[in-house]
């Protein structure tokens, strides 16, 4: 992978699935922009790291925790509560990936976005970027917040 992925990919990508977990568990974006953004750039800069050095079936589970534990440094949250902030992230991840990638391979070949950097990063902005964005607009718009026990 190319250098600028890491600002194009693995970094928004990074805040926008903490930012979309973030405001499904009520938990205030605004107050901690600040936190998120450093997040974004360590835990971004790890997945990028990666996936330059790392393609087999265990990345996934290395990056959830990775993911989780930062969580739990960073903002001061439980360990579980790193898990569940982690996992509702990964889940919409690995959901608009398979939802909107697969018919897109269906027009592009993934061989060609896989061989072509600017493609990757357009394939990643159309699949996952712009999804994730709209929603974390959808919850925030319809103040869509679940109430989970364990995070309090």
């Amino acid at each position: 992978m190319e250098w600028f992925s890491f600002f194009l990919l693995s970094f928004p990508e990074a805040f926008l699935m903490l930012a979309v977990s973030f405001a499904l568990l009520g938990v205030s974006i605004k107050g901690n922009i600040k936190s998120m953004i450093i997040f974004s750039l360590v835990y971004g800069g790890v997945a990028f790291t990666l996936s330059i050095f790392m393609m087999n079936s265990i990345k996934p589970l290395i990056n959830l925790t990775v993911f989780a534990l930062l969580v739990v440094i960073i903002f001061k949250f439980k360990i579980l509560n790193g898990f569940i902030i982690g996992i509702i992230g990964f889940l919409l991840l690995v959901f608009f990936e398979i939802i909107l990638l697969l018919p897109l391979t269906q027009i592009i070949p993934f061989e060609q976005i896989a061989a072509s950097p600017w493609l990757r990063i357009l394939a990643g902005i159309m699949t996952i970027h712009l999804p994730l964005l709209v929603t974390l607009l959808v919850i925030q718009k319809f103040k869509l917040v679940i109430k989970v026990p364990l995070l309090k």
